[in-house]
């Protein structure tokens, strides 16, 4: 993909950055895991689209973008068949609960009654 990526300072209240005309990807020293993965592979989509600036409309295809990237659909509904909650999907995911609804909300209805029967069959 021809980016850099580095540590360092971001904007108050930002985990990562993306600067197309460097090709530069920054993230905020000391996050965790999951928060590191997840900002990465965010900005990586923002990279892939080539954005420039900050819209609504680049987040949520940057939000797509690295959600299709870190959830596999096979370890969703596995997931979905030993856990409880949301959350706790997420966490054995490996990813942010954002992460989560956005990966949710671009799946077909026949994907979500796969979901559905795999969480009534953990209830059972």
């Amino acid at each position: 993909m021809g980016v850099r990526v580095r540590n360092a300072v971001t904007p108050p209240g930002w985990w990562g950055v993306y600067d197309h005309r460097r090709r530069l990807i920054t993230l905020r020293p000391g996050l965790g895991p999951i928060q590191l993965d997840c900002t990465l592979m965010h900005e990586l989509g923002h990279a892939h689209y080539g954005h420039v600036g900050v819209t609504g409309k680049q987040e949520l295809l940057a939000d797509r973008w690295a959600a299709h990237r870190l959830i596999s659909f096979d370890d969703l509904l596995a997931a979905a068949g030993m856990e409880q909650s949301s959350s706790s999907v997420a966490s054995s995911l490996g990813v942010l609960p954002g992460v989560l609804e956005t990966y949710l909300k671009m799946l077909t209805r026949a994907d979500l009654d796969a979901l559905r029967t795999a969480a009534i069959r953990r209830a059972a």
